[in-house]
């Protein structure tokens, strides 16, 4: 609806929004649209196989040990690392990095996200039992551990 007869010529979805309507608010309203399209769910069954071919066999495991009751703090250092929750430090690879993307990996767990566009990927933590559903979204290549820098 044009309460103000004005437009400002944003777009999202073939939409066109109203002049004064904000990023955030955009990002807001296609958050609530992956929720209400059932987004937010775990994995079905039948799509947890493609889901975990993405995240990365040194993850899965070291999650199914945190998960186990292991303590984060085994996990201060090494290919793999969790911080004090017990929450995996991670690399999500994605097809485009857009608000959308952001707020749908949000949704699914992802937090002190740190994206970097020019490597289509989102730096961030995950609760173990969040990973196969982050795997699951469809803008998702892959989830690995970061490389960290070695010492020599």
């Amino acid at each position: 609806m044009r309460a103000s007869g004005v437009w400002n010529g944003m777009t999202s979805g073939g939409c066109r929004l109203p002049a004064g309507t904000g990023l955030l608010t955009a990002c807001a309203a296609l958050f609530c649209m992956f929720f209400i399209s059932g987004c937010a769910g775990a994995p079905r069954p039948e799509d947890a196989p493609a889901a975990a071919a993405k995240v990365s066999p040194s993850l899965t495991a070291a999650g199914a040990r945190l998960e186990s009751g292991v303590n984060p703090a085994s996990f201060a250092r090494g290919a793999v690392r969790a911080d004090s929750a017990g929450r995996l430090q991670v690399y999500v690879y994605v097809d485009q990095l857009t608000p959308a993307v952001l707020a749908g990996l949000a949704a699914h767990g992802l937090v002190q996200a740190v994206p970097s566009p020019e490597l289509h990927l989102v730096q961030g933590w995950v609760n173990p039992h969040n990973l196969l559903a982050l795997a699951d979204l469809p803008f998702v290549i892959r989830i690995t551990p970061p490389r960290y820098a070695l010492p020599r």
